[in-house]
């Protein structure tokens, strides 16, 4: 019975890998250009670098837990005057009155003070966390938004070289009906020699021929043109550009083409819990703040003078000294700061943090929607496309059929040169109209993944 049930199984893995592998094989040829010009396009390359302002400025908030030591030095020089009353007090012995009265003096002295002070956060009501998160979502959304762009670039570079292969059956359908034309050309000119045809038919031949020369020189230019553009945007030389070549065929999706996984809708995500964060930040300013710090100091004030005015019989006093040292001084602690009311500022930032909060949950609704439909839209138009090749295919068919019919009749003279050359036309016509329709395919297909955020990614996994 396991068997019976694995093997089916096994075998529905295996259509949906080789769809898949199809699919990705497609897209395998441009793999290297894609990368190279993701590698090489200034406007992704300028996202990055606003990024990595995202990391620093998420290690700065980081760093803020670290502990903050600063260093301290002063000279100076200090020169006051002392205008101090003092409770007068009364010698026992000799009954002299001291202090008494307002006593004036003069105090100057040099002064170096010098020190180291530590300071480090330890709880912050956490706005150093919840700010960190917020960053470090900020930076995931930004880098998915960088990422989205891979997709457009992708989608131009395929759409390029696409067009490129169309100009090369183009030039297959240029020599294919240079052939058959001149192989008339030959024709009738034995006939205009043997009487059976005139120059008429010989002219509308080689009309025909110029004709096909100057599409040919048109091709030749756009080929051009088109590198020129795959050049600037990969970076890459010409020379390795040549090297890609492959079969313009439709490409096929499996259904898992459908999975939405656009990065624009990641990004937003990241967004919303990047504002919440930093609401949770903004509420958190309304908690104490608890710091610890540390000061080890060094103080010596030297060339002191004091004078002391009309101390009693004493006169003036006169009070030097050369040096008054302070060394090592040391102080630690804990200390804490609590804002109990600061206007409306952590109310209006609050309002402001919910405010924005909202405004994402829109953005994201409403990117949903819009890619949802754009999602229904690329399908449509991808299926569309594929009936169109089978029509086009069929149009194409049916004009070669004419084409060998119309070769055989005006070869045994039952069609007139501009009856040949109007089938000829046609064929051209309908086989140009079958490639563009493959090229359209092709775009469709793109958009598809595009539409469903996994083109690129498609190619480079």
């Amino acid at each position: 019975m396991k068997r019976v049930f694995i093997y089916p199984a096994l075998a529905l893995v295996g259509i949906l890998w080789g769809q898949y592998g199809k699919a990705q094989e497609t897209l395998k040829p441009f793999r290297n250009s894609i990368e190279k010009a993701v590698l090489h396009n200034k406007s992704i390359q300028n996202a990055l670098l606003e990024n990595q302002k995202v990391a620093l400025d998420r290690e700065e908030v980081k760093g803020k837990f670290l502990p903050n030591v600063s260093l301290n030095a002063l000279y100076g020089y200090v020169n006051t005057g002392v205008d101090v009353d003092l409770p007068t007090q009364q010698l026992p012995i000799t009954g002299i009155n001291l202090f008494e009265g307002t006593t004036k003096g003069n105090l100057s002295t040099q002064a170096v003070v010098s020190g180291v002070t530590a300071t480090q956060v330890i709880f912050s009501g956490l706005q150093i966390t919840n700010g960190q998160k917020a960053l470090e979502q900020k930076y995931k959304a930004q880098m998915l938004m960088t990422e989205a762009g891979y997709d457009a670039i992708a989608q131009e570079i395929i759409t390029s070289f696409d067009q490129l292969m169309l100009l090369k059956e183009v030039d297959v359908l240029i020599t294919d009906s240079e052939k058959r034309l001149n192989k008339e050309h030959q024709k009738v000119v034995k006939a205009i020699e043997n009487g059976f045809a005139i120059p008429y038919d010989r002219d509308k031949i080689k009309l025909a021929m110029l004709e096909l020369e100057s599409k040919r020189a048109e091709v030749q230019s756009n080929r051009d043109l088109l590198y020129f553009k795959l050049e600037e945007l990969t970076g890459l030389p010409k020379e390795e550009l040549l090297q890609v070549s492959y079969r313009l065929e439709e490409i096929v999706l499996e259904d898992d083409a459908m999975a939405m996984n656009r990065k624009e809708l990641q990004a937003l995500e990241a967004s919303q819990k990047a504002y919440e964060y930093v609401l949770k930040k903004e509420k958190g300013a309304m908690l104490p703040k608890v710091f610890a710090f540390g000061n080890v100091s060094y103080l010596n004030a030297f060339h002191t003078q004091t004078t002391i005015k009309d101390v009693g019989p004493l006169g003036d006093v006169q009070l030097k000294s050369n040096h008054l040292q302070l060394a090592p001084t040391y102080a630690v602690g804990v200390g804490l700061r609590w804002n109990i009311l600061e206007g409306k500022t952590h109310k209006t930032s609050i309002e402001k943090a919910k405010l924005d909060l909202k405004i994402n949950e829109n953005k994201l609704e409403d990117t949903r929607e819009k890619l949802s439909l754009l999602q229904r839209k690329a399908k449509a138009d991808y299926d569309l496309a594929l009936k169109k090749i089978g029509v086009s295919r069929q149009q194409m068919t049916i004009a070669q059929n004419n084409l060998h019919l119309a070769s055989r009749q005006f070869e045994e003279g039952l069609q007139d040169v501009t009856e040949r050359l109007e089938a000829e036309n046609e064929f051209y016509k309908q086989s140009l109209n079958y490639y563009n329709q493959v090229l359209s395919q092709r775009i469709a297909a793109t958009e598809l993944l595009k539409a469903n955020g996994n083109l690129y990614q498609t190619i480079v996994r």
